[in-house]
């Protein structure tokens, strides 16, 4: 099943490609700017060197946020639009749950999103690995750290947290991946089938439009 996953609510762009659980290709383009403009071609560029027609596309997925409230929504817009024109059907992904794809240890685990102001996006897993000590919540590291011990720290925003860590976007490789496998009774794939509803976690700020 060929399947196509992208992220543009954080810093940049990614995306992904993969069919019947193998990775296909993979395309990253670094840049605080103009990802509206660099989006669609970055995309077909990504199906074009691996010879593959957007018709063939059985599956479409991107982040819905949290993140920068202009790259989630063009993410919605291009995702929905590729999904009506290739007749692919569309998946919206919250972008924590893509952090814990695959064979993610996830006790102890807090994901951090880098935010672009004073707080990050958070969410944190107690030592079972399945209760959420903290559910996607608006904090800075400070409160975090106050609320949990954060022993073990994934994200876009990591290094706030930890000095050891590394900032990482969500995976698109892993996402695609998962989209080009999964049953369609897999419960994320089902919760996520048609989604667009944009995560934002906050509101944007009064007068000042939404931020990139």
């Amino acid at each position: 099943m060929l399947s196509l996953a992208f992220e543009c609510a954080g810093r940049g762009l990614s995306a992904a490609l993969a069919e019947d659980g193998q990775l296909i290709g993979t395309t990253q383009l670094d840049m605080d700017r103009g990802q509206p403009a660099a989006l669609l071609p970055a995309l077909h560029a990504l199906l074009t060197a691996h010879r593959r027609n957007p018709s063939a596309l059985e599956r479409i997925g991107c982040t819905l946020g949290p993140g920068g409230f202009t790259g989630i929504r063009l993410g919605i817009a291009a995702g929905l639009g590729l999904a009506r024109a290739t007749g692919a059907v569309f998946h919206g992904f919250n972008a924590f749950d893509v952090y814990t794809l695959g064979d993610v240890d996830r006790r102890g685990l807090c994901i951090a999103l880098e935010s672009r102001r004073a707080e990050l996006f958070i969410r944190a897993y107690d030592t079972d690995g399945v209760s959420v000590l903290l559910n996607d919540e608006v904090l800075t590291p400070e409160d975090t750290q106050r609320r949990i011990n954060v022993a073990r720290v994934l994200g876009s925003a990591a290094e706030k947290l930890s000095p050891t860590a590394t900032n990482a976007e969500p995976d698109m490789a892993v996402l695609a991946s998962f989209l080009s496998k999964a049953s369609k009774n897999d419960a994320l794939l089902t919760q996520s089938q048609n989604q667009a509803m944009p995560l934002y976690l906050r509101a944007p700020e009064s007068g000042g439009g939404a931020k990139p």
